[in-house]
């Protein structure tokens, strides 16, 4: 049994990580274009237009990317 404080928190913002790409940025907000449609999230990363970032909690950062250069 859990709480419906809970509940409904968990319901309202579900704690999932998702991935997208900057599409749009107006001060601290970047709207994110995800496989679900556009998101609107705070950021505190410096990002550019068509950055990759991940989204939880309602907070945009910076995702990890592959590395391009691999040492020999």
């Amino acid at each position: 049994m859990t709480f419906a404080l809970k509940e409904l928190s968990r319901l309202l913002a579900p704690e999932q990580t998702v991935v997208g790409a900057v599409v749009g940025i107006e001060g601290a907000v970047v709207r994110v274009a995800t496989e679900r449609g556009a998101v609107t999230a705070r950021t505190l990363d410096a990002v550019a237009v068509g950055d990759r970032v991940q989204i939880k909690n309602g907070i945009a950062t910076k995702a990890p990317v592959a590395r391009q250069i691999f040492p020999v």
